[in-house]
């Protein structure tokens, strides 16, 4: 998660390349061993970010800074230098290195946020990443303002999760625990278990990083100069607001505190409720009756110390079995198929593919909803929520998924306009939605049950016209799942590249697919009879997109 800069933990290329970001120009080389990034000295760009005077950019003075520190690394990695001014604070290095694709991007285009937001992402460690980036994180703030930030362990080590271990150290080394015979142990006291709390309080140990919540105000201060106020085990609420969306059950504080607060809100939920951005899962599990009426944590389906570390599920845990270690009855295990409408053993009947959608984003991906319910016609027709069946379905209207969930399982119809009758709700969103519905779905489209159940011959035109959309991160997933389909493997864009050419790259792209003359399904809106796009309705389509801001605080 979080390590020093060192050549074991670098991915990066500190080979002089030269990347521009918001303007500005930033090189990473090295020094003997000292990793390097030549750029704009940060202390002057953030007092000009946080309203300090103006000045124009290229009057910002260029300094050396060595880079000290690096945070991610399965999706991409990003960096921390010091600073002259201000001892022991370090600022993020705007640049991050993806080793999908081997390159060097602007930290501003791996987050999905609204092009014309003038704001410059200055991040410091100390004050933000330091409390879920590491183990004790302490940012050290005296009575002077100065800073002495110290961390028990750089990145999430075993005390963040069992509470502190030194007593825990002496009583087994007291104990010989080398001499022990292999087999059940005794729980030891000394120690905290995740796996023995009640489930509310396992979950709050996740939950310390895995929420929206803000420091009660009382607590705040004492924070910024002692660190962590929360030890696994505790209750996690007690110097913590934890923020939920307000639904039809909200108090008159929780309502006005969304109408005060609405960007906080739209940068974290979608319109219904259910939560957009990635790293919220506690947040999710709130809201959750399988956790609020039941006795479900994170646990149930992760392992921290028995599983694959990008995902940390349990084995087993990918499919229904993560769900019928409690549901035991027939209907979701022999008589499964009665349930789900799907023949057992499909992408259908996988619990997990309709009860938690890939309707969260973050790290260039979808990822599973926290938030576990059921599919709805009625939250994607009234709030634009792409549902689980359409997020399958690619080739389906809302109106087919509709007409589906009301005969399985009684769903009340919800009024539809026309264009959610006749177009298949997955090339409504992509074409005309809003960047977190354009995201998600083009995810989709490379995503094997999706293509599995939809075709892969006749999405390519479609997701061309990502290859030019105003967000970078729509381009990058668009053009990642365009190159999954049949013919694309081998065609190259570039996401970072300047408007005309990634216009010309979306051209490039639709008629590349027209010289495939791949078969295209009989009958599939947005297509003539010849099995050509119609070229006039999806650039209407095009033109009445939903422009309106959209930030992703993943």
């Amino acid at each position: 998660m979080t390590q020093p800069a060192v050549a074991s933990t670098v991915l990066g290329p500190f080979d002089g390349s030269t990347v521009n970001c918001g303007g500005l120009a930033y090189r990473v080389f090295k020094e003997g061993d000292q990793f390097v990034a030549e750029m704009p000295d940060p202390d002057v760009l953030m007092y000009v970010v946080q309203g300090g005077r103006k000045l124009a950019l290229e009057k910002i003075p260029r300094v050396k800074r060595p880079v000290v520190m690096t945070t991610g690394s399965h999706n991409y990695q990003t960096y921390w230098v010091t600073s002259s001014r201000y001892p022991g604070l370090l600022q993020t290095l705007p640049l991050v290195y993806l080793p999908e694709t081997k390159q060097w991007i602007p930290r501003d285009a791996a987050f999905l946020r609204a092009p014309d937001d003038k704001e410059r992402m200055v991040t410091q460690w100390n004050h933000h990443c330091i409390r879920c980036h590491s183990t004790g994180g302490n940012p050290g703030l005296d009575d002077k303002g100065n800073l002495r930030t110290k961390v028990g362990e750089l990145g999430i080590s075993c005390e963040a999760c069992h509470g502190p271990g030194q007593t825990h150290v002496a009583h087994q080394q007291a104990a010989g625990i080398g001499a022990r015979p292999q087999g059940k142990r005794t729980p030891d006291p000394t120690i905290v278990n995740p796996a023995r709390l009640d489930p509310v309080r396992s979950a709050q140990v996740c939950g310390q990083c895995h929420g929206n919540y803000i420091m009660r105000e009382e607590f705040a201060l004492e924070f910024a100069r002692n660190g962590p106020l929360y030890q696994p085990g505790e209750d996690l609420h007690r110097t913590r607001y934890y923020i939920q969306y307000p639904g039809t059950n909200a108090t008159a504080a929780q309502r006005s505190e969304f109408e005060r607060n609405k960007e906080f809100y739209t940068t974290r939920w979608w319109d219904d409720g259910t939560v957009l951005a990635g790293g919220r899962e506690f947040t999710a599990l709130l809201a959750t009756p399988c956790h609020t009426r039941g006795t479900m944590t994170c646990l149930s389906c992760h392992s921290m110390h028995d599983s694959d570390p990008n995902d940390q599920l349990k084995r087993g845990r990918d499919g229904p079995a993560a769900c019928t270690q409690c549901h035991k009855e027939e209907r979701f295990s022999t008589r499964l198929n009665e349930h789900t409408h799907h023949p057992a053993g499909s992408s259908g009947s996988n619990c997990l593919n309709c009860h938690m959608p890939h309707t969260t984003y973050a790290l260039f991906k979808g990822i599973r909803s926290h938030q576990i319910n059921s599919p709805r016609a009625d939250s994607s027709a009234r709030h634009g929520v792409p549902n689980a069946c359409n997020l399958c379905h690619l080739d389906r209207t809302l109106d087919w998924t509709q007409q589906r969930l009301t005969e399985w399982y009684r769903q009340p119809p919800a009024a539809l306009t026309t264009e959610q009758s006749s177009i298949p709700a997955s090339l409504l969103w992509l074409l005309k939605g809003n960047a977190a519905q354009r995201i998600i779905t083009a995810w989709h489209f490379g995503w094997a049950p999706a293509q599995q159940a939809s075709g892969t011959n006749w999405p390519a035109p479609f997701l061309a016209q990502l290859l030019n959309d105003d967000y970078g991160p729509v381009r990058f997933v668009g053009a990642r799942s365009l190159g999954s389909l049949p013919g694309f493997a081998e065609f190259k864009t570039d996401f970072l590249a300047p408007a005309p050419q990634r216009d010309a790259d979306r051209a490039r792209a639709t008629r590349h697919w027209e010289s495939l003359s791949l078969p295209v399904p009989a009958g599939l809106a947005l297509f003539d009879p010849a099995g050509k796009p119609v070229t006039a309705a999806v650039n209407r389509l095009v033109a009445e997109r939903d422009r309106r801001p959209i930030s992703i605080q993943e």
